[in-house]
């Protein structure tokens, strides 16, 4: 590996992706070799009460916690001994095989294996599961993990359509109660959640809260930042009856040049200045008219709304796209935003073969980076920048390959009676036993 300084940030980058497939690869023999150990005795041969944690705890250096997340994952992908001393198959083959690889890591492992784990054992020990598994870890050696909350989401409906069985119980009215005084410009909250909404508060939280870079706020800040996302996405303006689902409308004057070439700045009638190129994505998905002014500040043209998608338009998108397309995003439809794939100001159209939902941060992320959309067969693909590092496994699935990534389509469950198609033709099958 050259000097740090020595290549260039493209080279560097994906230097950083090969050095990530090689920590994955190194993480899934650490796993199997906990896994071994466990088999042959280990953990009672050496005095560790016949734990694999206590083992890896102590070998290791690490803390309680970590180990028995170690070994935890060392039992569901590559097996374990019994109570009786009788080896227990993996419940993750494909997962593991595809961890081997480098494609998928630890957080990828915890999703799928927790996830499991929500499934009655029926289920887990039925034709179905192998092929479900299969097709997570397929998914899994091309995304990021919170991609796969919506295909868990739907393969646990498939797989337990039924869920927990209800209980005879009354319900009861939970205590809810919130306080919401003024205090000179500010305001105060207190309240009270259920366990119920207070687990789904918080879980709405963690996930608005996360940041993509260096994170300077306290935990407190964080929580106040989500919780004023969560108030905006209350209010937007197709929530709100009174405006009929039409988006917010603001006026702004700019020049021809700036309008067209994304340069410079637009001035609203308040006098607030908005760089172009923000103000290209803002127009998207809001009720921009622009007032566009000649080279001697003359009215050239006074647009209208017609660029936004309308509210038919835009529920054909969540019926297409169903949140945000970006395929390393799983944000629902009410975080999206209606992005033109060629910019209304370049002549493209408000059209469903020119528009996709996109989440605030990929929104920003195809106007101000290298990755490119497109709509084929009337589904959205994406090119992710050539940096980002391609394993073996999403290169044999290239469609085109030019000086940026190959177009690839976000990733569906298929229906029920397709389900086995997502099983490779050099995946494992079924392991013995299940």
């Amino acid at each position: 590996m050259p000097p740090i300084g020595a290549s260039s940030n493209r080279e560097m980058l994906t230097e950083l992706g090969e050095r990530f497939t090689l920590l994955r690869r190194t993480e899934a023999e650490i796993l199997n070799l906990v896994a071994l150990l466990d088999k042959h005795g280990a953990p009672v041969e050496f005095g560790y009460r016949g734990s694999p944690a206590r083992m890896v705890e102590d070998v290791a250096r690490v803390g309680l916690g970590e180990a028995r997340r170690i070994a935890d994952r060392a039992r569901a992908l590559f097996g374990a001994l019994g109570i009786s001393g009788e080896p227990l198959s993996p419940e993750l083959p494909n997962t593991a095989e595809t961890y081997a690889r480098g494609e998928l890591g630890s957080e990828h492992v915890d999703r799928i294996r927790k996830f499991a784990a929500e499934l009655p054992a029926d289920v887990l020990t039925g034709e179905s599961w192998p092929v479900a598994e299969n097709c997570l870890a397929q998914i899994a050696a091309e995304t990021g993990p919170r991609e796969l909350s919506r295909p868990i989401r739907e393969l646990h409906a498939r797989l337990d359509p039924d869920g927990h069985p209800p209980n005879d119980r009354d319900p009861s009215r939970p205590r809810r109660e919130i306080w919401l005084r003024q205090h000179n410009h500010d305001w105060r909250i207190e309240g009270h959640l259920d366990q119920e909404n207070g687990l789904k508060l918080r879980s709405v939280l963690d996930v608005l809260s996360k940041t993509r870079g260096p994170e300077l706020r306290r935990p407190s800040e964080r929580d106040a930042d989500a919780f004023a996302d969560i108030v905006q996405l209350a209010a937007s303006p197709e929530n709100l009856p009174e405006n009929g689902g039409e988006p917010f409308t603001v006026m702004v004057t700019m020049t021809e040049e700036s309008l067209r070439e994304g340069i410079g700045h637009g001035t609203t009638m308040d006098g607030t200045t908005i760089p172009a190129t923000r103000l290209r994505r803002i127009a998207c998905d809001a009720g921009i008219i622009p007032t566009v002014l000649g080279s001697d500040g003359e009215v050239l043209d006074m647009g209208c709304r017609d660029r936004t998608a309308p509210p038919k338009l835009r529920r054909r998108l969540i019926a297409r796209d169903r949140g945000c397309a970006h395929p390393d995003c799983d944000k629902p439809p009410a975080l999206t935003e209606a992005h033109h794939i060629r910019h209304h100001a370049n002549g493209g159209l408000t059209t469903e073969d020119n528009m996709l939902l996109l989440c605030a941060y990929h929104h920003t992320a195809i106007h101000n980076t290298e990755w490119e959309v497109r709509i084929r067969n009337g589904k959205p693909e994406f090119a992710p920048p050539s940096y980002r590092h391609d394993t073996e496994h999403s290169a044999q699935h290239a469609v085109s390959r030019s000086r940026r990534g190959s177009f690839r389509a976000p990733h569906r469950i298929p229906g029920p009676g397709a389900l086995s198609r997502c099983r490779r033709a050099d995946a494992p099958g079924p392991p013995p036993g299940r």
